[in-house]
């Protein structure tokens, strides 16, 4: 009988002890939510200055130098410094013209893999800032179809 007493007293006293740890957890857990919810998240820094400008080059569908049969879609963006609408819109065709010369000279093994689309993003910005005099800081590579 004095076993089964002990057993019932330390039953007890171990659901005494988790409840109390239990509820202890619980008020910690609530603490920190507040907190988070109260802070403040850290600025994002950009590498941009707030004259830089996102403008959307037209999608550019050409054919590839080999094998003839293949077929390139690209839409990409240019980050433009400040500059005129009229400006920005005759900027953005010279630079469709470009894109589509080199993608005319190229061929699909050129594109394969991530290096093979860091080239083509690294060549294109190259590009466009020579045609722009420096006025494009990069050329973004939305999406890209070889078919």
């Amino acid at each position: 009988m004095r076993l089964i007493a002990a057993i019932v007293v330390l039953t007890l006293v171990a659901i005494g002890a988790g409840a109390l740890a239990g509820l202890h957890l619980f008020a910690t857990a609530e603490r920190v939510a507040d907190a988070k919810k109260s802070a403040t998240p850290p600025p994002l820094a950009s590498s941009y200055a707030g004259s830089a400008r996102l403008r959307k080059l037209s999608p550019i569908v050409t054919n590839l130098a080999a094998p003839a049969n293949n077929w390139a879609r690209i839409e990409a963006s240019m980050v433009t410094e400040s500059m005129s609408d009229e400006d920005a819109g005759i900027l953005a065709a010279h630079i469709s013209e470009d894109i589509v010369t080199y993608l005319r000279s190229a061929s699909v093994a050129q594109f394969e893999g991530s290096r093979g689309l860091q080239h083509l993003r690294d060549d294109l910005t190259e590009r466009a800032a020579i045609r722009s005099s420096g006025k494009v800081r990069e050329l973004i590579i939305e999406t890209l179809v070889i078919q």
